[in-house]
């Protein structure tokens, strides 16, 4: 750990603002989530929102409670300078910070978000937020993807999305415009629900991913560039939005400012109590595996489905994926502990480990942790953990599909030299001025074909049969 090698004590360098803007996830001032929120605070209140609703006699897809009430959010998406690592970059803030802000909703309720787009330079560019893992019931063109829901808000102007809370657990927004969330446009969500195990505290959302020190319009027209064939490694990667970086590395010539010791995320456990933990893959590539030193995880959600508990020592973690766990808080009550997301040896990484610092009631919480990582070699494969050991708390039988669709991944050269991606055999294009809904909105269902849209007729069940040949 080169990164820490110079250092007597964890004290960062960078103020918080200097690191992730108004930021305070990763810091000991970050709050801790409610059970559940009333319609008016982020306090919990006596009435449970779902009622007798639990993870065991309730669809979670289809039961969700009618609760009348809307979340209200306001968002102002700029280009702003801030130092994650202590490598000063330009980077998409929301609101002003690193990662974003976050919403909140209890099951059942409806989210309203404005979106302000305020990237007016730099060069200006048009934006869209997607919700990950929304289903978007009678809400299609809420989902925030240019050119299929929506066209790009333009620099300058403002778009509402309003949608449900179908479903509850830990999930995220990010940009689907471009590469802007590599740069910096993403944030958490948290939607309160039924509980299938009991904790104490719940200390929200921990959000991992790699992280490039070069600009994401740079790093997307050298891998479009004709010719390139290869993956471009990422500088570092980050825990809630923090880590350190060796600024002798920086590459000569590069005249970006750069402080070493930036500063690391930390969190606080209560000995005794039982903590809730958040994990969030909002990276671009990588495979997280996460593990806390000396300290035995229990796995209680997998993105949005709650699952019975199993035990475990690490969690892999893939972009996009959430993994929702508790810790007993059992160690040494004036310690602190290692917490560890390491990218896999299948993801293109120059600096893989990101640390954490986790204290107990009574550490130091300047003091660097002495504690040592479990034994869990890295499998080598970009593979999640096994699925066997993941059963649903609401298990669901599926319907026999009237389609089964068989669809490939796959990548071709064009004839300018340009490597493109396929899905089904087609590069897909989309039209921002024209996107696809709108279109089928007009009763226009004249696709071209390298709009990549399948026409099953009637609504009914489909099964995709996905397979990914290639390396990447």
């Amino acid at each position: 750990m080169q990164f820490l090698t110079k250092l007597t004590c964890l004290v960062a360098t960078l103020t918080p603002s200097a690191q992730d803007g108004k930021s305070s996830w990763g810091t000991l001032d970050a709050p801790k989530l409610p059970k559940w929120i009333t319609s008016n605070s982020s306090k919990s209140s006596v009435t449970i929102p779902w009622g007798d609703k639990t993870s065991s006699n309730s669809d979670p897809y289809t039961q969700a409670p009618s609760t009348h009430v809307t979340r209200r959010y306001d968002f102002n998406i700029s280009r702003g300078m801030i130092a994650p690592d202590g490598y000063e970059k330009t980077v998409i803030l929301v609101n002003g910070q690193f990662p974003g802000p976050l919403i909140e909703a209890n099951w059942g309720d409806h989210i309203e978000v404005t979106v302000h787009n305020n990237i007016v330079d730099g060069p200006p560019e048009g934006t869209g937020i997607h919700w990950h893992g929304f289903l978007q019931t009678r809400t299609p063109w809420e989902d925030g993807t240019p050119g299929v829901s929506q066209c790009p808000i333009a620099p300058g102007k403002s778009l509402k999305y309003k949608f449900r809370a179908e479903v509850y657990g830990s999930s995220w927004y990010h940009s689907h415009y471009s590469a802007q969330y590599s740069g910096g446009l993403f944030g958490p969500i948290v939607v309160y629900g039924p509980r299938n195990v009991k904790y104490d505290i719940d200390l929200g959302p921990i959000m991992v991913n790699d992280w490039w020190h070069e600009d994401y319009y740079t790093t997307v027209k050298k891998v479009m560039a004709p010719g390139f064939g290869g993956r471009i490694n990422s500088d570092n990667n980050l825990i809630n939005g923090r880590m350190n970086f060796d600024c002798s590395k920086v590459v000569p010539g590069d005249t970006a400012t750069c402080t070493n010791n930036a500063g690391l995320s930390k969190f606080k456990f209560q000995s005794g109590k039982t903590h809730r933990l958040r994990f969030i893959n909002t990276g671009s590539e990588g495979v997280e595996r996460i593990s806390i030193d000396n300290h035995v995880m229990t796995v209680i959600a997998n993105d949005f489905v709650e699952v019975k508990p199993y035990d475990t020592t690490v969690v892999t973690v893939g972009v996009g994926q959430r993994v929702d766990v508790v810790v007993k808080a059992n160690g040494t009550r004036n310690a602190g502990y290692w917490l560890r997301s390491n990218l896999t040896s299948c993801s293109t990484a120059n600096q893989p480990l990101a640390l954490a610092a986790i204290y107990y009631d009574k550490a130091d919480t300047t003091a660097i942790p002495t504690s040592t990582p479990w034994n869990v070699p890295d499998p080598g494969t970009c593979a999640n953990d096994d699925l066997a050991i993941t059963q649903p708390y609401y298990p669901l039988a599926l319907p026999e599909p009237s389609w089964t669709q068989n669809m490939d991944i796959g990548t071709f050269r064009n004839a300018t030299g340009h490597l493109l991606w396929t899905f089904g055999g087609v590069s897909a294009r989309v039209d921002y001025n024209d996107p696809t809904l709108l279109q089928a909105n007009k009763n226009d269902f004249q696709f071209e074909s390298d709009m990549n849209v399948i026409n099953y007729g009637t609504n009914s069940s489909i099964r995709f049969i996905i397979n990914n040949p290639t390396p990447a």
